[in-house]
């Protein structure tokens, strides 16, 4: 399965849980926003730069507010916009983040640790 696929499948099996994930998704893209300079003079990802990372979040974070409450009634719409890609890259780290810190229901933080990091 493609990550567009996996997320079509995870907004099918639960619709309930994404205004978290797209709130989550907004707070972690301001946060980044508002502590650039600080994340920029700390970061040691080796295999990601910056500059790319802060460029993602600000795609996502614009597919999120362009389309609101559109990505919420056609999963087909959120899946695209938000996991095609490079974006997959800042939103399946934002998904994953949001339900480790136990956020979802159980069989939805199950659902997002096997679809999105345990795939080959």
């Amino acid at each position: 399965m493609t990550n567009v696929e996996r997320a079509c499948l995870l907004a099918g099996l639960f619709p309930k849980e994404l205004p978290g994930v797209l709130q989550d998704i907004r707070d972690r893209a301001t946060y980044l926003r508002e502590h650039e300079d600080n994340i920029r003079k700390e970061w040691d990802n080796g295999l990601i730069t910056a500059e790319f990372w802060f460029d993602l979040a600000k795609r996502v974070h614009g597919a999120v507010e362009k389309y609101d409450k559109k990505l919420l009634k056609s999963r087909r719409l959120f899946a695209d916009q938000l996991f095609d890609g490079h974006n997959a890259l800042f939103t399946i780290d934002c998904i994953a983040k949001y339900a480790k810190k136990g956020n979802g229901s159980a069989r939805f933080r199950l659902a997002v640790d096997m679809l999105f990091e345990h795939h080959p």
